[in-house]
């Protein structure tokens, strides 16, 4: 309290009496001249200095600086589950999907199978063409194709209603269905799809094609010139003929599409083309059984066709796998140059 007194007695009243009026002035003028916003501004350097020299609490900053990385990962985290919300499906949005592609498809071949129903006797009679060429006289198809069952007549109208409408509905079908998967797939992979569904139906036609104008035609007449060697009437029921012409033909356009298969192997980097190179008299040998096998009659006149033939295809599979193989090469050659 001493020492406060003494301070104050120090101090210049400006009360005090003694003082002249020139220094009272003096006084004010002084106060006066202290301005606040430079004080202000003392004040902020002044703390500014403080944060330079390191006055601080790391923890603090860490503390910020970690909170700002959780919200942005948050952030990031909910455009991903926005991003799938809105592009994604549903397993039961998939089922539906899949429900109205399998109701597509079999309304395309109910449409197709009407359409062959509708013109079906003249279908029959095109269908004709391998015992017609084996026979080579209308009238001796018209003794021998008979039918000795009085409903075998239904069996013969289904069977070429069924060849007709799976032929006619198989584009539609494989559109469908690519239509289904394509969502799910990269731009590539879609860029790929298309052209393979094309050359899916390019394969079944060709093999329906090949069963009907050369397999069977040569079989027939193998079957035909060897009954009449050994002085045989042959006669053909009509849903047996039918039968084997339409299933046989399905049978091969289906089989058929082995060297697309192949080539998606190659394409997904599952079956290389150098074990394709490697295996070749292996495949050989089985596409030679298998030719025998489906071979109607089993004759030596189709069955090297045949089988030359599938071979073909299985060498042109290999040759389209090692040009995919090769521009896979060069496309990782210049993504590792970039």
């Amino acid at each position: 309290m001493s020492d406060k007194n003494d301070n104050d007695k120090n101090l210049p009243d400006p009360d005090d009496a003694s003082l002249s009026q020139d220094e009272l002035e003096d006084r004010a003028q002084g106060d006066e001249s202290i301005d606040p916003s430079q004080t202000a501004e003392d004040g902020i350097e002044a703390s500014e200095d403080c944060d330079d020299s390191g006055d601080h609490d790391p923890f603090l900053d860490e503390g910020h600086h970690e909170d700002d990385y959780m919200s942005d990962y948050e952030a990031e985290l909910e455009a991903e589950a926005a991003a799938r919300r809105e592009a994604g499906m549903s397993f039961l949005e998939h089922l539906e999907e899949f429900r109205w592609t399998v109701g597509r498809s079999v309304l395309a071949f109910f449409l197709g199978l009407i359409i062959v129903a509708i013109f079906i006797q003249d279908i029959a009679e095109w269908l004709k063409y391998p015992i017609l060429t084996a026979y080579g006289s209308v009238e001796l198809v018209k003794q021998n194709l008979i039918t000795y069952r009085p409903m075998g007549v239904i069996s013969v109208f289904f069977q070429i209603a069924l060849l007709g409408g799976f032929t006619l509905s198989m584009p539609f079908v494989l559109y469908f269905l690519a239509a289904f998967v394509a969502p799910g797939l990269t731009e590539k992979e879609r860029k790929v799809l298309r052209p393979s569904c094309f050359a899916a139906f390019l394969l079944f036609l060709t093999g329906v094609a090949f069963a009907f104008f050369i397999i069977l035609p040569l079989t027939l007449a193998f079957s035909v010139r060897l009954n009449q060697f050994f002085g045989f009437d042959l006669l053909w029921a009509a849903s047996d003929y039918y039968s084997m012409v339409v299933w046989f033909s399905l049978a091969t356009g289906a089989f058929f599409q082995f060297p697309l298969l192949i080539v998606i192997l190659v394409y997904l980097q599952v079956l290389p083309v150098s074990k394709l190179k490697a295996i070749r008299k292996g495949v050989f040998v089985g596409l030679m059984i298998f030719s025998a096998l489906m071979s109607p009659g089993g004759d030596f006149i189709s069955l090297p066709i045949t089988t030359g033939f599938m071979y073909g295809l299985y060498e042109l599979a290999i040759w389209v796998g090692g040009r995919i193989e090769k521009k896979k090469r060069e496309e990782a050659l210049a993504e590792m140059e970039e």
